[in-house]
């Protein structure tokens, strides 16, 4: 828990994204949420990685103040208060029982009762000891007042609560003042004195309460010379003032008063005038026990209090499960491995290997090893179970033997044990992570029996090196550096990140400290001189536990209370879930391969959720992009960069159908807030957060909301769109948004927020348990004033899987974009019962239809994609008017059949005049849909109804047709259809999925000939030719020969060679430059083996018109030739990608370059030109003339 005034963490959240891929969708029907939040191209779920959590059982665990040690309290606000020790009872947090093994996160252990809460500091159990909190010492806390920021320990600055028995009711009070006024009025006239016997005066009667502590008499003001005396209820005299030569006096009775009536005397002293309008007070005091709970500032700035039940309820909870630095650490990592998913791997181990049935600190058995041998060791079930079990029954005692738990956790990622699964099978891409935790320095190196961990100085030379053997570090990077596993079957396979580069077999270190931090700030770089953590036991050996993160390229954390240290594990396991791929596919500026040709690539991190894009010219050698962006957007957020007020920039959204600027002024602010859990926040507060404010973020101060290293979300699947006239790039993220992006040097000029984001999803973007989901993931296109008649540039954007729909801007002037850009938004549930969630390309394009003017009129062109109400394949064409206004919306057809979906398209301009002549549709049943559009007038509607030409099938089933449409005409005016069949949209699409089924998937080339083609009438072609190139598998299509006259096109299985790409498929758009089909091929991960994490795929190009090689020469340019049988040989065809799926291919003037699937640098390759020069594509996908 925090020290900011916010409710405590350990409340019910939805699934978080340490499970980045378990998802339940699979085998769902297709009218169904079919897909799940997560990205399918990180890989599915991976090999899970093994992780080792070591928790400190040393002595010290069982102190209950942090950061001083102490075993035992004392009623001192240097104790009980938790401005000064961060262990203490904080009332603005609510403190709930430890989480259970339960994947219900509802699921906890019973609350405390505080007539009976547990004592121990290890466990909380009663059976161990009970306590009565009720009137009991340790029922004792100190509160700062409200608005003192810095309280320290002075007394005045606190309000002292206790657990007590008033009138019988068990409560929650505070010693109070109680101060009753018994007389106020006016002392009429008393006399003169004369001089000689008694004095003039007055007397009243009070009756004094019971248990009055203090007696105050005031006699001010008037004319005369007055003065007191007060009498016990036995008549002797109290109290006597006469200490002025007015009207001004005072008696003050303090100590056991008693009680009954009292006389107060009121006497004329003076000789010269008599005593009148004098005003006489008297006030009864009593200290006594209030019932009152402490009251606190809620995250929305509200001072609030508990009704007296929940208090009491509250710091029970906390006195049996949180008061000492054990029951911290069990809270926080019982709440942050409660929140992990199934595919992971993870074993338990203390510092002093105890919990296990054979405790032997040398060995090389964790307490609890990875339990491989019920279900591969997964972190469900009794695994799972087992687990929680060991953890919440650790006890505490003896020294801090780091060395030797960190030693042990690297032998035993030496064994076999741990890279095993129930079959005895070995991976050896597995990961594998210790997360070691402490309170202190460590001490009894190897000093204790049977410890041996003495590396030498390891680190010696490295990045992090020092001058000093056998320190901590040391043993974290010699068993980072040294391959743990050699020999036969043993890859050096490991999945790399900028993080952890190493590919060997190897033990990434993770270190929490529990409340101390070193002489050094973690959170600044490293020193360049490291202190000797040897010499002495001293905050040099905390240091020393960064350190050892640092040399096993993990992370350190200190967390001062149970709220940290769950937020420093979770941050551990979030970065072993995290993956940087790319689903998005390349853009570039110009289709000529030159110096002036930006090419815009994005990518994203799985876990943190973070996306990234970058904008980079083409190498001088023009073989390939760069490796030096001109600019990368995560790196134009600090200050003095571009985007350095990327939270003060105009952000567009709707309201009651109307645009409106999305600030912390929005009229929806109410929708925002968050009023439950750790990190409640006010409805402004979240706005400004989504809009890109990041001061409230965990890590700055008071910071509540989920951290981001910036403020841009993943980029999926949403590819950049750029726009020559405006030079602006669009592209959607899923933090609700689509970005405007100036493509000189990455600054955000606007972003738009569509319709169809829910705020009751958008506001849980700030969540520290924050789980994936989609927002803005879809398609965009612009068309450019210079492309049309209208003066204006007109973008249209579908959110994907964000949401249904579509959306239209005007962007002509995004630099200055206002509510005047927005023209309108179809996006949401109920835009449509024939729309669904757009996934294929939207496109915006000129007609043959004039208006009144005789402008060409523009349409959109977009497929209704999956999970339409009514399930069927629909065309949606909406035609504009001269402001980017519907005119009219058109459905185009295709047949009644349900669980369907249109989610592709091609254009053709037929005659070449820069208008769609005819439009190509494919559905998710391998129908391949035609509507003719060449003439559109009074006499010429809109063809609503669709031609079938063709339905694909690998001869029995049919083929899903997911990705685009390609189409090309021969020389002799043949219009040809190209495109790849595939989805990869749910997770039973994977390959290892329970409800995978393997199916052959086809490229093909169909003539377009207005009638049904079959696929008897294709001309079947082959991959003859396997082999490798440069270290990458390479493939050849057959030799060339002419598509026999009988036949009505080609296709081509994929999955040559069957050990290497079973389950390759085509999920993008070919794209045609002359004869060439370009178009990539994907093969996923299998997910139960080493064959890529990420998957991996290829770059094919064939002849469009044949489906074979071209005639002479690849349209690679290599000269190399792949052998095939009897002494054939053939060109290359196929070139294979490692280490991610290929995106969609982007082919200019001399290269054909791809996204790597990986979120690396794109890849490039080049081609070789036609005969007679270099071929210019008129626009993506559209018809273009043969060149060879």
């Amino acid at each position: 828990m925090k020290i900011t005034p916010k409710p405590q963490s350990f409340h019910r959240r939805a699934p978080v994204f340490l499970c980045a891929m378990v998802c339940t969708l699979a085998g769902m029907p297709i009218h169904a949420a079919t897909f799940p939040n997560n990205p399918l191209i990180t890989g599915g779920d991976g090999i899970p990685p093994n992780i080792l959590l070591i928790l400190d059982d040393s002595g010290s665990m069982d102190y209950v103040s942090m950061p001083t040690d102490r075993s035992s309290l004392n009623d001192q606000i240097s104790h009980r208060s938790y401005p000064n020790n961060t262990l203490f009872y904080n009332p603005a947090k609510t403190y709930l029982p430890w989480r259970t093994a339960s994947t219900d996160l509802d699921q906890r252990l019973g609350n405390a009762s505080y007539r009976s809460a547990a004592t121990s500091t290890t466990s909380p159990n009663t059976s161990d000891g009970w306590k009565n909190l009720i009137n009991n010492a340790d029922g004792v806390y100190y509160v700062p007042k409200i608005g003192v920021a810095d309280p320290g320990t002075n007394s005045s600055n606190y309000t002292r609560y206790f657990l007590t028995s008033i009138d019988g009711n068990d409560v929650v009070a505070t010693i109070k003042n109680s101060r009753t006024e018994l007389y106020n009025a006016t002392v009429q006239t008393v006399a003169l004195y004369g001089g000689n016997g008694g004095r003039p005066h007055t007397e009243i009667t009070v009756n004094v309460p019971n248990n009055t502590e203090k007696l105050e008499v005031y006699l001010s003001g008037g004319s005369g010379n007055g003065r007191l005396r007060v009498y016990s209820p036995s008549g002797s005299e109290s109290c006597f003032a006469n200490d002025r030569s007015d009207n001004d006096e005072q008696c003050i009775l303090d100590g056991s008063i008693g009680s009954g009536n009292r006389t107060i005397r009121v006497e004329n002293n003076s000789t010269s005038s008599t005593l009148a309008n004098a005003n006489l007070t008297v006030y009864a005091s009593r200290q006594g026990a209030i019932a009152e709970t402490p009251s606190y500032v809620n995250d929305q700035g509200v001072t609030t209090q508990r009704s007296q039940a929940d208090e009491l309820q509250n710091f029970a909870n906390w006195y049996q499960y949180f008061r000492s630095r054990s029951k911290t650490a069990k809270a926080g990592a019982s709440e942050a491995f409660g929140r992990l998913g199934s595919r992971y791997r993870v074993g338990f181990d203390t510092i002093w290997n105890r919990g296990g049935s054979n405790r032997n600190v040398s060995g090389s058995n964790p307490a609890f090893p990875i339990p491989v041998g019920t279900d591969d060791g997964l972190f469900q079930g009794t695994n799972r179970s087992t687990f929680y079990t060991r953890l919440q029954g650790a006890g505490a005692d003896s020294g801090t033997p780091l060395h030797g738990a960190l030693d042990r956790a690297g032998r035993y990622f030496m064994t076999d044990a741990p890279w095993k699964d129930t079959s005895g099978r070995m991976l050896s891409c597995r990961q594998n992570y210790a997360l070691l935790t402490t309170d202190g320095f460590w001490n009894n190196r190897a000093s204790d029996a049977g410890y041996t961990s003495n590396v030498g100085n390891a680190d010696s030379g490295s990045t992090y090196s020092d001058n000093y053997s056998n320190t901590l570090a040391d043993v974290a990077y010699y068993y980072w550096k040294n391959d743990l596993k050699t020999g036969a079957g043993w890859t050096n396979n490991v999945r790399p990140s900028t993080a952890d580069p190493a590919t060997w077999q190897h033990m990434v270190t993770f270190g929490v400290s529990i409340g101390l931090q070193g002489r050094l700030n973690p959170n600044n770089p490293p020193p360049a001189t490291w202190a000797d953590p040897t010499d002495t036991e001293d905050a040099d050996r905390i240091d020393d536990l960064w350190h050892a993160t640092l040399n096993g390229r993990g992370k350190f954390v200190v967390a001062g209370d149970a709220d940290a240290f769950a937020d420093a594990l979770k941050a551990a396991l979030d970065t072993i879930s995290q993956r940087t791929a790319s689903g998005s596919n390349i853009a570039s500026s110009s289709t000529k391969t030159d110096a002036g040709t930006l090419t815009f690539s994005a990518k994203f991190t799985s876990g943190s959720w973070i996306g990234d894009m970058s904008a980079s010219p083409f190498n001088a050698a023009l073989t390939g992009v760069s490796t030096t962006p001109n600019w990368t957007l995560s790196n134009t957020f600090a200050s003095g960069q571009v985007n350095a007020d990327f939270a003060t920039r105009f952000v567009l959204a709707t309201y009651n159908d109307l645009p409106v600027r999305f600030d912390s002024s929005y009229a929806g602010v109410a929708d925002f807030e968050r009023t439950a859990g750790l990190d409640a926040v006010s409805g402004a507060d979240n706005i400004r957060y989504i809009v890109g404010d990041q001061s409230k973020e965990t890590g700055r101060t008071n910071g509540t909301l989920r951290a981001r290293a910036y403020p841009i979300g993943d980029i999926v699947d949403s590819s950049p769109s750029y726009s020559t006239d405006t030079s602006t790039v669009y592209v959607g993220a899923n933090d609700g948004m689509m970005h405007a992006i100036d493509a000189t040097n990455g600054k955000v000029l606007f972003s738009y927020i569509p319709k169809g984001m829910k705020a009751a999803d958008l506001k849980t973007l700030s969540s520290t348990e924050y789980a994936h989901r989609y927002f803005m993931d879809g398609q965009i296109d612009v068309i450019t004033r210079s492309r049309q008649g209208y003066g204006k540039n007109i973008l249209i954007g579908a959110p994907g899987r964000g949401a249904k729909g579509v959306f239209a801007l005007d962007v002509t002037s995004p630099s200055t974009m206002s509510t005047a850009g927005f023209l309108w938004d179809r996006t949401g549930d109920t835009v449509d019962a024939d729309m669904g969630y757009v996934f294929g390309n939207v496109r915006l394009r000129q007609s043959n239809k004039l208006d009144a003017s005789g402008n060409r009129k523009i349409f959109a062109f977009v497929p209704n994609g999956i999970d339409s109400n009514g399930g069927k394949a629909v065309l949606f064409v909406y035609e504009l008017s001269s402001t980017g206004m519907i005119d009219q919306t058109y459905k185009l057809t295709t047949d009644s059949s349900t669980g369907n979906g249109m989610m592709s398209t091609g254009l053709a301009d037929l005659d070449n005049n820069g208008t769609m002549d005819t439009v190509y549709g494919g559905d998710l049943l391998g129908r391949v849909w035609k509507w003719d559009i060449s003439v559109l007038d009074a006499t010429h509607p809109m063809p609503t109804a669709g031609t079938k030409l063709f339905q694909a099938t690998d001869g029995t089933n049919a083929q899903p047709i997911t990705g685009g449409i390609g189409v090309a005409r021969d020389a002799n005016g043949q219009v040809f259809v190209g495109f790849g069949t595939g989805r990869l949209i749910s997770l039973s699409d994977l390959p290892g999925n329970a409800s995978y089924v393997e199916q052959t998937q086809s490229i093909y080339g169909i003539k377009d000939s207005s009638a049904l083609v079959t696929r008897a009438e294709l001309q079947a072609r082959t991959i003859p030719f396997t082999g490798t190139m440069n270290g990458a598998p390479v493939r050849g299509f057959e030799v060339y020969s002419d598509l026999p006259a009988s036949k009505k096109g080609w296709y081509i299985n994929l999955g040559i060679p069957a050990a290497t790409s079973a389950g390759e498929r085509v999920i993008t758009s070919p794209s045609i430059v002359g004869s060439a089909m370009w178009l990539t091929s994907v093969i996923p991960a299998q997910g139960s083996d080493c064959s890529g994490a990420l998957g991996s795929g290829y770059l094919n190009v064939m002849n469009i018109f044949t489906g074979t090689s071209p005639q002479q020469n690849s349209f690679f340019d290599t000269d190399a030739t792949i052998p095939g049988a009897n002494n054939s040989t053939g060109l290359v065809g196929s070139m294979g990608i490692v280490g991610g799926m290929p995106t969609e291919v982007n082919v200019t003037s001399q290269l054909a370059t791809v996204g790597d699937g990986g979120g690396g640098s794109p890849l490039s390759y080049k081609r070789r030109l036609p005969l007679g020069g270099v071929p210019q594509r008129m626009t993506w996908r559209e018809v273009v003339p043969a060149d060879n």
